[in-house]
């Protein structure tokens, strides 16, 4: 089975040596490689993004079979009434019809026009076989994959290719959690999913219907990745409080043309009266609050829309009892007021952003600004794990041998620029940790809006390969990470997976004091998360560890290499021998706690007279 991709290979394979992966070196991935010998075998990874181009090589295994279990393409609509679409959204495409529509060189069944997706699998899970060198093999490159395309990105056409317009439905988002429910349950799998959209705006505290549909879907022990978002490095989020008679004006910037959107949110026991004040100083208003929670005030001023919502009817279906105004100033650039009267008050308080208003752009707030608050609503989920981005190698040498780089954005070891920043509006720090995402090496798929780029395509790449940046890099590759720590031990709870995360994580320089509302607990080492996951804190000296550990009664002792004489002895804390065996030569041993829950004492005796303490803890 050849895809049109494997054929190119037959010709443009290059043996020159690769630019190597940074961010993989940064966080200890080669040592985990060559230490535990991990690739993601018998782990499901789930991607909810732009689709995938899964005639790509990275997706097909030494067969040239797909490794993708199912294409839930969300956005095409001729399988909605399939009796075997439950959902009654989108189409679905299993492994059997993938590798016929590839046996068969027929087009796509479901394709990534813009390039995201198929760069986020391939930084996640990538095999690398697009080389011989497989020198951009992605994290977990024998993983199991289900793509789940969720959204479309706008853009131009392009070269001979037509543009696209975006498209995106949160409503969406429920849906694609349930058939992932469903899937990781029917495959049997230890699954992680990712869902790499999501910008600033929303309540950010946990409540929205799409927040509550990710802790929902964590409870049923999946686990969950979402990054914390590119709204980083503006100023785009006005907090403060309103007391009762009190008039504030909140100044919006306006430097961008295009839509600008204002989300503000406050108690639904108060009535804030609204007034918009434009460039040119015109004001339209004042317009009274919704009477009640079920009410509205939406107003079409022409250049400006407003909607004035009460906490039954705002647009997130959150169960935050907070009210929301919400404006879309699509006018002129330059200064608009927001001018909000406290009517009745009773708390106060109000947080608000705009988007888009990021490093890279001129719109923000000049009055009661507040830093950070950044962290887009998906990831102030209370059970998501959300990684922010920073800077290991800005530069490249792309496919025509020219050396790139990104400047203003960060130097080496530096928080990205664009990286959002907690805390939520409910004051957790909804960031775990940080994660190199500048620059990741991510698969490309042909005649795509990345592809077309030929400065972003990597040299020695055979044109299948370019790079990924921002938290959309750091995202994948922690899911990759995760899905090496699941294949160690399968039955770690979502729980288990982001503690020992946050535990490992590096603390340096640039991080300071952790944890922060900008690094979380510090930068990913996947190194210490998979020792830490086997149980191990000094593998490296002795190879000697147990497994799992925690334990429900059974583990194994894995000693690395074959030993002669090793006498393996399990006391509990009174020094009380519990378990006890001896073994000619072995190089592991499964062992058994029958008592009580809590913490044991493994022994480890080898013929040369060395002896390995472990504690084990039963659950």
């Amino acid at each position: 089975m050849k895809s049109f991709y494997t054929l190119l290979l037959l010709f443009f394979s290059s043996f020159l040596f690769a630019q190597g992966i940074p961010p993989r070196e940064e966080v200890n991935l080669d040592e985990v490689y060559s230490q535990y010998n991990l690739s993601g075998e018998d782990v499901l990874i789930v991607i909810l993004d732009r689709g995938i181009d899964y005639r790509h090589p990275d997706f097909l295994d030494e067969n040239g079979n797909t490794r993708l279990a199912y294409v839930y393409d969300m956005l095409d609509p001729t399988g909605a009434n399939d009796p075997n679409n439950p959902y009654g959204i989108g189409t679905i495409f299993d492994r059997t019809q993938i590798d016929a529509a590839l046996d068969n060189n027929d087009p796509p069944l479901s394709t990534d026009r813009y390039g995201h997706g198929t760069a986020t699998f391939g930084i996640a899970a990538g095999n690398g076989s697009g080389t011989a060198s497989g020198a951009f093999q992605g994290v977990a490159p024998k993983a199991t994959l289900i793509s789940i395309k969720i959204t479309h990105d706008p853009f131009p056409a392009f070269g001979s290719e037509p543009g696209q317009d975006g498209f995106f439905n949160p409503t969406y988002l429920p849906v694609a959690m349930q058939f992932a429910t469903d899937k990781i349950a029917e495959l049997g799998l230890p699954a992680v999913t990712l869902m790499n959209i999501g910008s600033i705006g929303g309540p950010t505290d946990g409540t929205s219907l799409v927040s509550r549909s990710i802790d929902d879907f964590v409870s049923n022990g999946n686990t969950f990745v979402c990054g914390v978002g590119d709204d980083g490095g503006n100023d785009n989020h006005a907090s403060g409080t309103i007391s009762q008679s009190q008039t504030i004006e909140l100044e919006v910037f306006k430097g961008e043309a295009g839509n600008l959107r204002f989300d503000l949110w406050y108690s639904e026991n108060d009535r804030f009266t609204v007034s918009i004040e434009r460039p040119n100083s015109s004001v339209s208003g004042p317009f009274p609050a919704p009477a009640g929670p079920n009410g509205s005030n939406d107003q079409n001023l022409g250049d400006i829309n407003m909607y004035h919502r009460g906490a039954n009817t705002e647009f997130y279906q959150a169960t935050s009892n907070r009210r929301e105004l919400l404006i879309d100033f699509s006018g002129a650039t330059g200064t608009y007021k927001v001018i909000l009267e406290g009517t009745q008050v009773s708390d106060g308080g109000f947080h608000a952003t705009l988007n888009s208003s990021t490093y890279s752009n001129t719109n923000k707030f000049t009055s009661f600004v507040t830093p950070g608050y950044s962290i887009n609503d998906y990831a102030s989920a209370n059970n998501v794990i959300t990684p922010g981005d920073y800077v290991v190698k800005n530069d490249w040498i792309d496919i025509n041998g020219i050396f790139r780089d990104i400047t203003g954005q960060g130097e080496a070891g530096e928080l990205w620029a664009g990286s959002s920043s907690g805390p939520t509006n409910d004051g957790r720090l909804g960031i775990d940790f940080a994660v190199p995402g500048e620059v990741c090496h991510a698969a490309y798929a042909d005649n795509t809006y990345y592809e077309f780029f030929q400065h972003n395509v990597l040299q020695n790449s055979n044109g299948l390969y370019g790079i990924q940046n921002a938290v959309s890099a750091a995202a994948p590759l922690t899911t990759g990470v995760i899905a090496l720590m699941l294949e160690v031990r399968p039955e770690l709870t979502p729980a288990q997976v982001r503690n020992i995360l946050r535990q490992t994580a590096r603390q340096d320089s640039f991080t300071g004091a952790v944890p922060n509302n900008s690094w979380g607990h510090g930068k990913l080492d996947a190194l210490a998360a998979i020792e830490q996951t086997l149980g191990v804190q000094d593998h490296e000296a002795n190879k000697i560890y147990a497994v799992p550990n925690p334990t429900t009664g059974e583990f194994t002792v894995r000693l690395g290499v074959v030993r002669s004489g090793v006498q393996i002895i399990v006391r509990n804390l009174l020094g009380q021998v519990i378990h006890k065996k001896s073994f000619g030569q072995t190089n592991s041993a499964t062992m058994h706690i029958s008592g009580m829950s809590g913490m044991y004492i493994v022994e480890v005796i080898t013929s040369e007279g060395n002896t390995k303490t472990i504690k084990i803890l039963k659950e």
